[in-house]
């Protein structure tokens, strides 16, 4: 067993030489800043990123306000890590809604068979039959006024033919119909 001649520090568990108090300045000062705003989290492994984030953001403002010949103070900089605590915040958040599932894998459907999930997903591109061969029964059961109506519509005005009012009624009425059959 071997002993570590570095001390501890009280607060990180790291030895003196990896301690953020060696930094220099401004970097010790947005570190202590970025210490008090990660001490909020429980997780060890947030507060490493939270606290990063929070110095690195910094640096990023200071040298814009550099470039502009401003200083940034110490209350811009405690502004700046309370914004970049807020999005790591929104980020987090985000990150646990996102999942992901795989075409792949296997399901059961109610007959116990199983199958792969994109074989489960209707094609939107396919005609659907049953309802193609629903429809055009429907429309040859229709009267005739309504049939020469929906051929006008299909036909389109390269003819001449425009729709009337009563036209419109009549294929509004065809497509009601049909729409209560289908539920039927």
């Amino acid at each position: 067993m071997t002993y570590s001649t570095h001390r501890r520090t009280h607060d990180d568990g790291h030895s003196e030489a990896l301690s953020y108090d060696r930094l220099e300045q401004p970097w010790r000062d947005w570190a202590r800043i970025a210490r008090n705003f990660a001490y909020q989290l429980d997780n060890h492994q947030d507060r490493e990123d939270l606290m990063h984030n929070i110095i690195v953001r910094l640096a990023e403002v200071a040298e814009e306000y550099r470039q502009k010949g401003k200083p940034l103070t110490k209350w811009g900089s405690i502004r700046v890590a309370q914004y970049t605590r807020l999005r790591f915040y929104h980020q987090k958040k985000r990150w646990k809604r996102v999942f992901t599932v795989s075409l792949n894998s296997p399901v059961r459907d109610d007959d116990g068979n199983e199958t792969e999930l994109i074989n489960t997903l209707a094609d939107q591109k396919r005609v659907d039959l049953d309802a193609l061969i629903d429809a055009k029964s429907h429309y040859l059961n229709s009267p005739e006024r309504v049939k020469q109506a929906i051929r006008k519509l299909l036909r389109g005005d390269g003819d001449g033919h425009r729709l009337s009012g009563y036209d419109w009624k009549l294929i509004r009425e065809f497509r009601r119909e049909f729409k209560e059959k289908a539920l039927t």
